[in-house]
């Protein structure tokens, strides 16, 4: 170059990534190279780059002033070149790129800088920045932002030397991020040498961790480091790594002086000005501390308070001294404080580089030099406050990317009027908020799409807010807004010319006062799409008018509501409410929709006006007032109201509904109504309005409705037209005029056409360009509450494909993928959505409203696990399911449910789940198929359905392991216009196939398909009691092939029938049978059948859509044009995934004398039995919640029957059916259940057994942590074993015997009849002994006996016996036995209950209705023990026993531990039937003393013996069987017929030993909080994963040694262990043995030990692993308040007892993390000893193990801490 180059960029802005590259040379050609001035000045960049590279010709200069540079580690494009780092991205604002400054000035002023992002910078340097021979660099009046760092130096070096100077003055630095080792101004290495100086002078740094981060700093050659007059909030100024990494040489000086240090937001603790640091032994620094404040208070150690270890020379404060406060070698001498410069200083302080020029705060320009720039083109997300001065901002077809917040506050222009303009610009939200100057905003020709135009605060007197020529469409509450206290006078609202469309109201209107100002809403399309509440408006206000004008005119709305006034309404002094010459259609769903609808009291006064003139009105009243008790009141004079001229569409509604409101016309106001027609019709006013009104009719003339009066100079009668006074405006002389206005063309907003995908990420905070053609996603994770990645079709580029694809990705902790349509399809050139092969953890898909046209949506191969609801608005939530959709109308559309696998945490949740009404439309198409659905009540649950004009509604080949029904229609169904409904091929253990509670239309040639659905015992409909199906003559419906327990009907399900329907039925399978004729068909309630289908038989209206079918050809349908599929269905059907491969089949039936053995069991809904004589399975394992196993009782045959299962397991859901028949063609059936494991499975015997049956369930080992769902049944609590329905008689006998029965729930039980009484007859036995019942949770119940209120809980009939002896129970329960309903023991029967051990319970046999006991039958309870006295009675009968010949027994019980007057049997009323009834009493006793209670009613015969009394014959023995007593008297010598040693009536076996059971509860998850140890001695856990807390109380325990054992246990989702020691001193010998061996908690868990300890107990924690990554939050419930570590210690007491922690990881790696964390100290005492072995402890600079309040020994206690390590701790 042959002169200088100059370089200029002023009001220039970077988008989009764009990069402002300035290129230098290199060293030894910049030196060869004249100078180059680079200017930029007002330079905007939003995610652009400005990079400066090499060396600067000698005296350059390049200034940066006046500038916004933002940019992001996401969206800028900056790559960096530093070799190893081109895969990271620093988001940075400027890039210093091998910078080398030779005489050159390099400024940096008066702008501001912010980068976002994870380890963003604002300021990136790579390869080093140099400033040589007296180059300067100065960042003055600065202000720059970082979430991490502000200068950021890739292996890069800052190299100051030969007399520059480096200067950070006069600015901001915030970095907030709190990652320790993370600093703001970050280099490898420092160096200023040579004479130079680096000052950091009158500037505020509100940081983390450090503000210099650097391995070495030397300062050298006589040169200086300052800092000067600043405020640091940060851990650390200046961070050095190497030890020795800080030298001064050669007289170098550092000056500290003036500077506040505090601490910055790592570390409530540290505030220093250097690292440990100590100098090298060859330096000798120079330190001068001046006057600097630490946490508020003066520094004098500088050693103590800012970590300088170094000696610091202290001077006080206003003390100088030229090597303190001058740079010495370019100064003279000072004068007071003043420095004199020698030859070559400069400035104040003498640096040895000239100061540059233009440095400084920007002064306030002249007045004359305010002009409002206008930014014209390009993308914008954000924007910033205007230089000082400038009147305001201006955007010319600008598109914003994001929401915009303008606070007018912080504009700086001092008694200016504030001018705000935005040109055909695109918006996605704006707020504006006064600050009460003036202000002119125009918004005109421009377009809003989401969000909303908002204006709020003080706008001062004369503003005008013009919105004109826009398009504001919005799925916000509203479009447009106003937020006002006040609206003063000669301020004016225009919203002139636009499209308006919200949710709820398209204009809102808060506005205080509107004192003398205007509001003109003229010539708009005014929609709100929602019609919810019935208050939705076009136009809503909520003001008073003052003195001021509101005009909503000539607009055309469409709402519930025209312009609804909220609240009270007052318009006085000469105010105006006017609403004229609008075309409004109203909601037909509400009949109170009007034009005009007041909410409040409506008051007029002071000449003001309301006016409702020239309307046409459709669908709505006129004026409407909504309460009765809401009065209009008008007085004074020139008060007006006038209802003229307005013109009702149809008479279908009334003129106005004054809700009975009484007017109030004060004279001399007016009430003036004339000239309204409905239906072409003048409206008669006949008791709509009250007294008073006057009344004109067309053709008169009335002054008030022709002319607004106050500005009226006459009236012409005869034309009724007004002659106005001057400044009155148009034909009625109006007090304002509506202003012309140049409306330009809604700008062509330009689409956005990337087709990249963002790929692999994790996205907490989600931003979307709704103006963009493709939206592709590939293994990216959403996780969060809030998170929601939310897709507006109506707001994205219809006009060309839109193409929305998510393959991979991952929804977790509540995240949501949303997409919105419109309140009515929009017109589209096709919307391709794919989401593919996701993974979904408690999140869900969700479509809302009327999707566009064209949409061809799948959902397909998702895996989902949902454990919690997802609340996708206020009220609504997903239930648990994957798809929820609100409203959703599909035109001309296709949506495909295909390959889900979905799995709930509980039972009522809905797979899918739609809400409002689902439409399918125009050839639309909704198929599920494929899809599998585990732990869900309902597979698709629908509210209103309709599916119309050749559209298909299919639910196909789906899979459901258990729940209430496939398809449940809550509301009415309507299938018509040549459409299909299918539930074809779907199978599950479901109760109904098809769960209606209202009606289904069929009709105009459509076809409901139901065949080939497989629903085990469940049913196929639900019976309402009523028909549901009504079909005309064109429409046909197909029942076929559907396997089912029953119909479920009990009338005809069709309840109207055109001639000429068609009904095709046949070929189902009920409960094993083969329905083939119409007549089996009737029996099973299937009526009106016009073709009974034979099995394997294909007609064309039986198996294919018929009207698009041609003919039917080996059974496959041959389609005409516009058929589509294998069956002919009008609309195309969705391409997907090919269906899962089918489960592994199941083995073969075995040989008689074989077992199917030692395998693991397809997961399978099953049924078995079928021409079998012989079933055994051996060692195998079945689980899953779709593993049901049924056996078919009814289908086995031969003489003897086998059926055994020996030492099997089943766990996870899995369901054993034994489902019984009473013709089964066998002769003898023997069922075994031995040695089986049951955990988190059902054991369901159900149904009528043939005579001769035996069924033995011994030796099995039930856990039951949650409820298990079953087809068929509705379980409303855990169980171990249900039963429905089961009757045994002739000989037959249900024994269960040895099983260890454990619940860990609450109101769970063991043993569950539901349904159906337990009926047991004909010399049959039903017997529970020698088991085990381990029941953990509250309120559980051994044996709840629910029936039916219609028949009974248990019956008992001809020589039968229920028998309950030698059961152990180990915890206190609600009761033993619960009979829900009546129980009947009849006819030489017997009930024994009898040599049972108890904890404590409500009572022990508890019937909450009468029983009756006939006939030479016997109730007998005797032998048993209760350790604990039952709260209530023994045996409590609610409310009476009735006796016929029969005897009721209480005898030889024992109660222990009362402490109140004990009840052993409670009658509370007299019998109904009594006769020849005995009840009798002998020697029950209370702590071995015979003093016992017994309430009931005299009535009744009762005999009482005493221990001392001759035994009884009917207190030990079966009367009806028994001829004597033996010699003593206490033996039974039986009669023919009686069976052991109390002569029943059939034989009982003898109850197995229950010593030695194994307690423990093992390998299974344990989803709600758990309190352990609730009334036992024992509680132990064995491979137990907890989701939830876990508390062990042994103060709550049994007996005097507690036992609790949790070997191998895992703690997720953040689930806590508290071991809860004694609040008080215990009793006297009194200890708990507590071992936690090898526990895992990697999820934010933790474990609290609390509380006392007494002598002899043990607390171990051995082998354990501790890791949480954020702060670990207790339950208040333990006062722990805020404190958070892994291992707590809280106010521990051990006296004469051990704590030991061995072997043990603990890592907390939050911040301020602490590992082991003892609040409230611990006290050990008597030989006491806590134990701390091999402890591993790891926190992020944390705390290891901190003590609060103190570790006390005495009494020869012992504290030891040995082999422990420690890392990463702040202190150990």
């Amino acid at each position: 170059l042959a002169d200088a180059l100059n370089v200029t960029l002023r009001h220039c802005v970077l988008v989009g990534g764009a990069q402002l590259r300035i290129g230098g040379l290199s060293e030894s050609t910049a030196r060869l190279m004249p100078h180059v001035l680079v200017n930029m000045t007002n330079v905007t960049s939003m995610e652009g780059t400005i990079v400066l590279h090499g060396a600067m010709p000698l005296h350059s200069s390049v200034l940066l002033a006046n500038s916004t540079l933002r940019a992001t580690v996401g969206g800028s494009q900056y790559v960096p070149t530093t070799p190893g780092h081109a895969g990271f991205r620093y988001g940075p604002a400027l890039v210093l790129d091998g910078v080398r400054l030779l005489s050159t000035r390099f400024v940096m002023t008066r702008s501001t800088l912010v980068c976002g992002g994870e380890s963003c910078a604002a300021i990136l340097v790579e390869r080093g920045l140099v400033a040589y021979l007296s180059s300067v660099f100065y960042m003055d009046n600065c202000f720059l932002m970082s979430r991490a760092h502000v200068m950021y130096a890739l292996v890069s070096d800052l190299l100051v030397g030969d007399g520059s100077v480096f200067s950070i003055q006069n600015s901001s630095w915030s970095a907030p991020s709190a990652k320790p080792q993370e600093g703001a101004f970050v280099f490898r290495d420092v160096a200023v040498a040579g004479g130079s100086v680096l000052q950091i002078v009158s500037s505020t740094f509100r940081l983390s961790f450090a503000m210099l981060m650097a391995n070495t700093l030397t300062v050298t050659g006589g040169s200086w480091l300052v800092h000067r007059d600043n405020e640091f909030c940060a851990a650390y100024v200046v961070y050095v790594a190497a030890h020795y990494g800080m030298a001064f040489r050669d007289r170098s000086v550092w000056s500290i002086l003036y500077n506040n240090f505090t601490y910055g937001s790592y570390s409530s603790t540290i505030a220093n000005m250097t690292s440990n640091w100590s100098p090298p032994s060859d330096t000798h620094p120079i330190i001068y501390g001046v006057c600097n404040e630490a946490m508020g208070s003066p520094v004098t150690d500088y050693k103590e308070d800012l970590n300088i270890g170094a000696p610091v020379t202290v001077l006080d404060c206003g003390a100088c001294t030229v090597e303190a406060v001058c740079f010495a070698a370019r100064t003279s001498s000072i004068s007071g404080c003043a420095c004199v410069c020698a030859a070559g200083g400069h400035g104040d302080t003498c640096l040895p580089a000239a100061v540059p020029d233009g440095l400084g705060p920007l002064p306030l320009p002249d007045a004359d030099d305010t002009e409002v720039r206008c930014v014209h083109g390009g993308s914008i997300s954000s924007v910033d406050y205007p230089d000082p001065g400038v009147r305001g901002l201006c955007f010319v077809n600008v598109t914003f990317t994001a929401a915009i917040v303008l606070d007018l506050l912080r504009f700086d222009a001092p008694q200016q009027t504030l001018n705000i303009t935005l040109l055909q610009c695109v918006l996605v939200g704006l707020s504006i908020k006064g600050g009460g100057a003036r202000v002119h905003v125009n918004v005109t020709s421009s377009m809003l799409d989401s969000g909303a135009l908002e204006f709020a605060g003080d706008f001062g007197a004369s503003s005008q807010i013009l919105v004109a020529g826009s398009t504001l469409v919005t799925t916000s509450s509203h479009a447009v807004a106003f937020y006002l206290p006040s609206l003063g006078a000669n301020s004016t609202l225009l919203l002139l010319d636009n499209n308006i469309e919200g949710n709820i109201h398209a204009v809102y209107f808060s506005i205080g006062i509107v004192d003398g100002g205007r509001i003109i809403v003229k010539g708009n399309t005014l929609i709100a799409t929602e019609e919810e509440d019935g208050v939705e408006s076009s136009v809503c206000v909520c003001a008073v008018l003052k003195g001021g004008y509101f005009d909503v005119e000539n607009n055309t709305m469409s709402a519930v509501n025209g312009v609804y006034v909220f609240g009270d309404t007052v318009v006085s002094t000469a105010g105006l409410l006017r609403v004229a010459d609008c075309d409004f259609v109203g909601s037909a769903e509400f009949l109170d929709s009007a034009l005009v609808y007041f909410g409040g009291y409506v008051t007029l006064d002071g000449g003001a006006q309301w006016r409702v003139e020239g309307n046409n009105v459709g669908a709505a009243l006129v004026l409407s007032i909504a309460h009765a008790q809401h009065k209009m009141k008008l007085s004074d004079s020139g008060t007006t109201v006038v209802l003229a001229h307005n013109r009702q569409v149809d008479d279908s509604y009334s003129f106005a509904d004054l809700a009975s409101s009484d007017a109030i016309v004060a004279s001399p106001a007016k009430f003036v109504v004339g000239c309204n027609l409905q239906g072409g019709e003048e409206v008669l006013y006949d008791g709509v309005f009250p007294g008073g009104v006057v009344v004109f009719w067309c053709g008169t003339c009335n002054d008030d409705a022709a002319c607004y009066m106050p500005g009226t100079e006459s009236v012409d009668r005869g034309s009724c037209s007004c002659s106005c006074k001057d400044g009155w405006y148009g034909a009625s002389c109006l007090p304002f005029e509506v202003p012309d206005t140049v409306v330009l063309p809604v700008p062509d907003r330009a689409v956005d056409g990337d087709t990249s995908c963002v790929v692999n990420q994790t996205l907490t905070k989600i931003t979307l360009n709704m103006w963009k053609t493709h939206h592709c996603y590939v293994g990216v994770t959403f996780s969060g509450v809030g998170v929601a990645l939310t897709f507006y079709l109506e707001s994205m580029p219809l006009h060309l494909p839109i193409n929305i694809t998510l393959t991979g990705c991952t929804f977790r902790e509540g995240a949501v993928l949303r997409f919105f349509g419109g309140a009515k399809p929009a017109g589209s050139s096709g919307v391709l959505i794919r989401v593919s092969q996701a993974v979904m953890r408690s999140s869900v898909v969700a479509f809302a409203l009327a999707l566009p046209q064209h949409c061809d949506i799948a959902v397909t191969e998702v895996d989902s696990v949902q454990t919690s609801i997802v609340q996708f608005a206020d009220t609504i939530s997903n239930k648990f399911g994957v798809l929820l959709l609100l409203n959703v109308v599909l035109n001309a559309s296709s949506l495909l449910v295909s390959n889900v696998r979905a799995r709930a945490s509980r039972y009522w949740g809905f797979g899918l789940y739609s809400i409002g009404t689902l439409s399918l439309v125009g050839g639309s198409s909704l198929y599920t198929r494929y899809c599998s659905f585990n732990g869900y009540t309902h597979l698709f649950y629908l509210n209103i359905l309709g599916v119309c004009d050749h559209s298909v509604f299919a639910l196909l080949n789906n899979t459901m392991a258990s729940g209430t029904s496939l398809l449940y229609q809550h509301d009415g169904f309507s299938v018509s216009g040549h459409s299909v409904l299918r539930v074809v091929g779907n199978s599950g253990s479901v109760s109904y196939a098809i769960y209606s509670l209202n009606s289904w239309t069929v009709e105009r040639s459509s076809w409901l398909d139901w065949r080939d659905n497989d629903v085990g015992v469940g049913a196929m409909f639900y019976d309402s009691g009523s028909a549901f199906v009504s079909i005309d003559d064109s429409s046909v419906v197909t029942l076929t092939g559907c396997d089912m327990g029953s119909t479920g009907l009990s009338v005809s399900w069709l309840s109207r029938v055109d001639a000429g329907y068609r009904f095709v039925a046949g070929c189902l399978t009920v409960a094993g049978r083969e329905l083939t004729t119409a007549a089996e068909l009737e029996l099973h309630g299937i009526t009106d059948v016009t073709t009974v289908a034979g099995c394997g038989e294909c007609t064309k209206e039986g198996n294919c859509f018929a009207p698009l079918t041609t003919a039917v050809v080996d059974c496959r349908c041959r389609c005409a044009a516009g058929g589509h599929g294998d069956v002919c269905v009008p609309a195309p059907v969705p391409a997907g995934p090919p269906p899962p491969p089918p489960p592994p089949p199941s083995p073969p039936p075995p040989p008689i004398g074989v077992c199917i053995g030692d395998m693991v069991y397809p997961e399978v809904a099953q049924a078995v039995g079928g021409g079998l004589s012989w079933l055994c399975y051996r060692n195998v394992t079945f689980s899953g919640g779709g593993m049901i196993l049924t056996v078919l009782i009814g289908a086995m045959a031969g003489d003897v029957a086998n059926v055994t299962f020996d030492g099997c397991t089943w766990r996870d859901g899995a369901v054993l059916l034994l489902l019984g028949n009473a013709y089964a063609a066998v002769g003898s059936l023997h069922i075994v259940v031995t040695g089986n494991t049951f955990i988190d499975a059902l054991l369901s015997p159900e149904g009528v057994f043939p005579p001769h049956t035996n069924i033995t369930i011994s030796g099995n080992r039930f856990t039951v942590t949650r409820l298990i769902p079953r087809s068929g049944l509705e379980l409303g609590r855990p169980s171990c074993v249900s039963m429905n329905e089961l009757a045994i008689s002739n000989d037959s006998a249900v024994v269960l015997s040895g099983n260890t029965f454990q619940t860990e729930m609450a109101s769970s039980c063991a043993i569950h009849v539901v349904g159906s009484a337990l009926r047991v007859s004909w010399h049959s036995v039903f017997a529970v002994v020698g088991n085990k019942f381990h029941m953990t949770g509250v309120n559980g119940t051994l044996i709840y006996l629910e029936g039916s209120m219609h028949s009974s809980s248990l019956s008992v009939l001809n020589n039968s016996a229920v028998v309950i002896r030698g059961n152990v129970v180990t915890r206190p329960v609600q009761c033993f036995m619960l009979f829900l309903w009546t129980f009947g023991v009849e006819s030489h029967s017997a009930v024994v209950f009898q040599g049972n051990d108890m904890q404590g319970s409500l009572a022990v046999l508890f019937s909450r209705s009468s029983c009756r006991i006939y006939y030479n039958s016997w109730l007998q309870l005797s032998g048993n023990l209760c350790r604990v006295s039952p709260l209530d009675a023994f045996a409590f009968q609610y409310p009476k026993v009735n006796l016929r010949d029969s005897t009721v027994s209480v005898s030889g019980n024992r109660f222990m531990s009362s402490t109140v007057a004990l009840n052993v049997l409670r009658i509370s009323t007299g019998p109904s039937d009594l006769t020849n009834g005995v009840i009798l009493f002998a020697c029950n006793t209370v702590n071995g003393e015979e003093g016992v209670q017994y309430i009931i009613p005299s009535v009744y015969n009762v005999t009482i013996l005493t221990c001392s009394d001759p035994c009884a014959l009917a207190a030990s023995c079966f009367p009806a069987y028994t001829t004597t007593a033996s010699s003593d008297g206490c033996a039974c010598r039986c009669a023919e017929g009686g069976h052991g040693d109390a002569c029943l009536p059939v034989a009982v076996p003898e109850p197995p030993s229950t010593d030695g059971a194994d307690l423990c509860v093992r390998d299974v998850r344990v989803d709600v909080e758990l309190n352990a140890g609730l009334g036992t001695s024992v509680a132990c856990f064995v491979g137990v994963t907890f989701a939830a807390d876990f508390v062990v109380d042994v103060e709550s325990m049994s007996g005097s040694v507690c036992n609790v054992t949790l070997a191998n246990c895992t703690f997720v989702d953040g689930a806590i262990l508290y071991v809860v020691g004694w609040r008080s001193d215990p009793t006297a010998g009194e200890r708990a043995d507590v071992l936690i061996s090898g526990l895992e908690s990697r999820s934010g868990g933790g474990v609290v030990v609390a509380n006392r300890f007494p002598p002899g107990s043990r607390v171990t924690v051995v082998d354990s692993v501790l890791i949480a990554e954020e702060r670990v939050a207790y339950c208040d419930a333990y006062g722990l308040g805020d404190a958070s570590a892994c291992l707590m210690l809280h106010n521990v007491s051990l006296t004469g007892s051990v704590l030991t922690i061995a072997r043990t990881h603990v890592a907390a790696v939050f911040r301020d993390a602490v590992g082991v964390l003892v609040v409230g100290g611990v006290a050990l005492s008597s030989r006491g000893a806590l134990y701390v072995d091999g402890l591993l402890v790891q926190t992020a600079l944390g705390l290891c193990v901190s003590v609060e309040g103190g570790v006390a020994a005495s009494g020869g206690s012992v504290v030891a801490f040995f082999d422990r390590d420690f890392l990463l701790c702040k202190h150990a």
